[in-house]
């Protein structure tokens, strides 16, 4: 499980790369496909899967009150995802690409910030308490 969330931060790393050297890639992909159903399901399936892997390998990690937090926002969102249904889902992201396309190398930071952070949290041993 530890791999897996290794994989995941350096997957919001190369994100966040991404999105403060060219926005365009992951603006343009996500706009383009937003409507697709594959979209709906993979939303919520990402995040309800990570979000297990997080809140399950929390007592693993160097930090796991956070992950555990993280792991059970990450749930959250992926049941609110299901419950608003795909056509909410389209619009919510339609929404949040508009708001957010002007701040994308903040996003990138951010998103920079969160895959070290996953990378930190799950490298090495576990500080036991």
């Amino acid at each position: 499980m530890k791999t897996a969330i290794k994989i995941f931060g350096i997957l919001l790393i190369l994100a966040g790369v991404s999105l403060i050297f060219a926005p365009e890639i992951i603006f343009d992909f996500l706009d383009s496909n937003k409507e697709e159903f594959w979209v709906y399901v993979v939303a919520i399936a990402v995040r309800f899967v990570l979000g297990a892997i997080l809140i399950l390998s929390a007592k693993q990690s160097k930090h796991p009150l956070a992950n555990r937090i993280i792991g059970s926002m990450f749930v959250l969102a992926a049941l609110i995802f299901l419950f608003i249904g795909q056509q909410n889902l389209q619009e919510f992201i339609a929404k949040v690409l508009y708001v957010f396309a002007p701040f994308a190398s903040l996003v990138g930071l951010v998103s920079i910030a969160f895959g070290s952070f996953f990378i930190y949290s799950f490298s090495g041993r576990s500080v036991k308490r």
